[in-house]
């Protein structure tokens, strides 16, 4: 085994391993209040760990995990998924809205609770922070690794894949899951398309757009008033 091959084995340990045993630490108890700043700081200090490791254990460039600049139909693509998908969501909630049925899930509740309570500018920051880190973590260096070490395809997505959904559970429930593969695959398909990492920062921070805000205009419009949480912005 020589150098690269051990520095690909321990980034793959911290993205596929110790990432997702940080989620579940800095969200903690579910139903207490987002540490905002523990947030921020974990997620992206575990992506910019990953990112040194490439540039500096590896000696590769980040072109190597799909991070390209001026493809831009792939970034094209990329925003017409996340539209499509963004599209579709508020599509969707609109219809059961005029149809008096409820849009928000009891078992996602508490979760959809903990976003609204937070500040404006932390749910935008969620936004971009999600598809920044997670494309990085979860998507380029995992499958481009594990296509190198294994020369499968679909294992390369597949397992990356099952642990961005699993990691989700640190702060939302089972039934959330299901929203999150769907969303993955379509992502990890866009990626094995392109290979280009942008492309699927793009669509993924569009994704999430209803998941950050279209809640709180259901608990301010629509869905019986949910309980305020408090919000804490530092500490431990």
């Amino acid at each position: 085994m020589n150098g690269v091959q051990l520095a690909s084995i321990a980034g793959l340990l911290l993205a596929l391993g110790l990432t997702p045993a940080l989620a579940f630490y800095k969200h903690g108890n579910k139903d207490a209040p987002i540490n905002q700043s523990r947030h921020l700081l974990i997620t992206w200090g575990a992506c910019i760990a990953l990112l040194a490791l490439v540039l500096l254990w590896e000696r590769r460039p980040l072109a190597s995990i799909g991070v390209v600049w001026g493809n831009y139909t792939a970034w094209a693509i990329g925003a017409a998924l996340g539209a499509a998908v963004l599209a579709m969501s508020g599509a969707s909630i609109f219809l059961r809205l005029k149809a008096g049925k409820p849009v928000v899930a009891g078992d996602v509740e508490s979760g959809l609770t903990r976003l609204t309570s937070t500040p404006l500018w932390f749910r935008w920051a969620g936004v971009l922070t999600a598809g920044i880190t997670e494309e990085i973590v979860f998507r380029g260096y995992p499958i481009e690794r594990l296509q190198e070490m294994t020369g499968s395809t679909w294992l390369a997505a597949a397992i990356p894949l099952a642990v961005f959904v699993l990691a989700h559970l640190s702060a939302w429930s089972a039934g959330h899951l299901v929203g999150v593969l769907v969303g993955g695959s379509l992502l990890t398909g866009l990626y094995l398309w392109h290979h280009d990492l942008v492309a699927c920062m793009i669509a993924h921070a569009l994704m999430d757009l209803p998941l950050i805000f279209i809640p709180a205009l259901l608990k301010k419009y629509a869905n019986p008033p949910l309980p305020r949480v408090s919000t804490v912005a530092s500490g431990s």
